[in-house]
């Protein structure tokens, strides 16, 4: 009986851990073959981009703009980065974009990059992505990457379902990097590192339930895809172990305007080093 009372009382307290670790983005030191790219990375963003914008509401969040100088009515696409990542390590996207003529936003979401803050639940990231589509929109294109690329799939689906997250204009074209299309992917990925309990499980997914402002499983792509009208484009590295491929392959099936891309000897950061990511991006956008 008293060995049953503490392992409950040790699953609540690993479920509670396991979701404060879930929305903090703890800075681990980048691994050595990524660190010069890194450093060019942020030089990059410094040096070309024509300004900072910041936001307070509802979340301190940056957006860097890249605009085209000569022409004031280029089309414009926004770059959402991914977990523990920033707007800079999507330079070679932001550039290869910009060449071929686009006007390019690139976000620091909270507690990321430039952003003020310690943690990011979900809901605050679909809630910046909201206020930037309607307040820098319309764009012609939204590409996220990992995390990212999740978060817009998601304030698309909440936006298709509910007036809070209504969008003026809705982009013509989105672009999955790497990313993750069900929301419990993740969750069930921290849980295993974790060693959870399946009863440990279940009380980590009762604490999401408990944050969340809507039913989670609203969340679920196919209350989007009967009515969606949009191009996606998801984008895998065959190689990926951290957001494995069949997360493109599973959406990509179900939804009849998307079309997938399996890039080989490519995983989950390789893919913003790698110049086939640029051509496959740009041949899509500009098809």
């Amino acid at each position: 009986m008293i060995a049953h009372s503490v392992r409950g009382i040790i699953d609540f307290l690993q479920a509670q851990i396991c979701y404060q670790l879930f929305i903090t983005p703890i800075l681990f030191p980048l691994e050595r073959e990524y660190r010069e790219f890194a450093r060019r990375a942020c030089d990059f963003l410094q040096k070309e981009r024509t300004e900072t914008l910041h936001f307070d509401m509802p979340r301190h969040h940056v957006v860097h703009h890249f605009a085209q100088q000569r022409s004031k009515g280029a089309k414009r696409i926004l770059i959402a980065h991914g977990w523990m990542s920033r707007a800079a390590y999507m330079a070679r996207l932001i550039r290869a974009l910009h060449k071929e003529g686009f006007d390019v936003f690139a976000l620091d979401f909270p507690a990321h990059g430039e952003a003020k803050g310690m943690q990011l639940p979900w809901i605050d990231a679909v809630d910046v992505l909201h206020q930037v589509f309607n307040h820098l929109g319309p764009f012609y294109a939204v590409i996220g990457h990992s995390f990212g690329g999740s978060m817009l799939l998601n304030t698309l689906n909440l936006a298709s379902q509910y007036t809070r997250w209504n969008i003026q204009r809705e982009p013509e074209h989105v672009v999955l990097l790497a990313s993750p299309t069900r929301m419990n992917t993740p969750v069930i990925r921290l849980a295993r590192q974790f060693r959870l309990t399946a009863k440990g499980y279940l009380l980590l997914r009762q604490v999401f339930r408990q944050k969340a402002v809507v039913d989670l499983k609203r969340l679920d792509f196919r209350y989007y895809i009967p009515h969606a009208q949009i191009p996606f484009l998801c984008v895998h590295g065959e190689n990926d172990t951290v957001i494995k491929p069949c997360e493109s392959i599973v959406f990509c099936e179900h939804y009849q305007h998307a079309s997938l891309s399996l890039l080989p000897n490519m995983d989950h950061v390789s893919i913003l080093l790698d110049n086939r990511v640029e051509e496959v991006v740009c041949d899509f956008l500009l098809k």
